[in-house]
């Protein structure tokens, strides 16, 4: 059963999210407020909701605190429609967000979609299935682990940053376009206005060093998508 924290300051949302979650059989805890949040995770938790405008702490605060030592997955649930609050949640590291009101199936369809993501992450695929490893110039990718390092050195990436570096790597060389990303990554359809994923990508741009070859790593093509990007003396090796 997957444990889920609710961070909500309304107990009405609080209580109905409480009641929906249960009925499609997870584990629920809940917080009134960012402090309580923060005191109440642990690493029983599987996904978190968490509300962004709330008293003493706001949401956007706590997952600057839970993005320092946790990449479990959080989809923040606003009242606002602000582009500019969405994209500095996802800049901190949310996977995915949602607007109060929000339909109850899409929002389980969400949570169920984060979720399976990090089921996947967890298997141990057979070599014939999935590469479990996967290195390009100093660049080291262990999708078992979830781990990412160059040169040697640990990058700490969000669970949606590492899953679009695993399909930009599975695609090396190829066009993958914004649709498939976030079918494959966020579990829900591409929509032009949203820039769920061109956040996330930019995140992970920023986190990845430079290149010993000095090419990018990855590449955008404008209309088509993006392109993880190698070359004739490139060779990704897959273990």
């Amino acid at each position: 059963m997957n444990k889920l924290l609710v961070v909500d300051d309304d107990p009405e949302i609080a209580s109905m999210l409480c009641e929906l979650l249960e009925l499609e059989g997870f584990e629920v805890v809940v917080a009134n407020n960012g402090v309580q949040a923060l005191e109440r995770f642990d690493n029983s938790i599987d996904l978190i909701l968490l509300d962004i405008l709330m008293p003493e702490m706001n949401g956007l605060s706590v997952l600057s605190q839970l993005r320092n030592k946790y990449t479990v997955p959080v989809i923040f649930l606003t009242a606002k429609d602000n582009e500019f609050d969405k994209i500095i949640g996802l800049e901190l590291g949310a996977d995915d967000y949602i607007l109060k009101p929000f339909n109850d199936r899409e929002l389980i369809a969400r949570i169920n979609a984060l979720l399976r993501r990090k089921r996947w992450d967890n298997i141990a695929f057979t070599p014939a299935e999935k590469s479990v490893q996967y290195s390009i110039d100093k660049l080291i990718v262990n999708r078992k682990q979830q781990s990412v390092s160059f040169d040697d050195k640990y990058i700490e990436l969000t669970g949606t940053e590492f899953q679009i570096l695993l399909q930009l790597l599975e695609n090396a060389g190829n066009i993958i376009s914004r649709d498939d990303l976030s079918e494959n990554v966020l579990g829900k359809e591409f929509l032009p206005l949203a820039r769920s994923i061109d956040v996330h990508v930019s995140n992970l741009r920023k986190k990845l060093p430079p290149r010993s070859d000095g090419l990018p790593w990855i590449k955008t093509l404008r209309s088509k998508g993006y392109l993880f990007v190698v070359d004739q003396n490139d060779n990704v090796l897959q273990n």
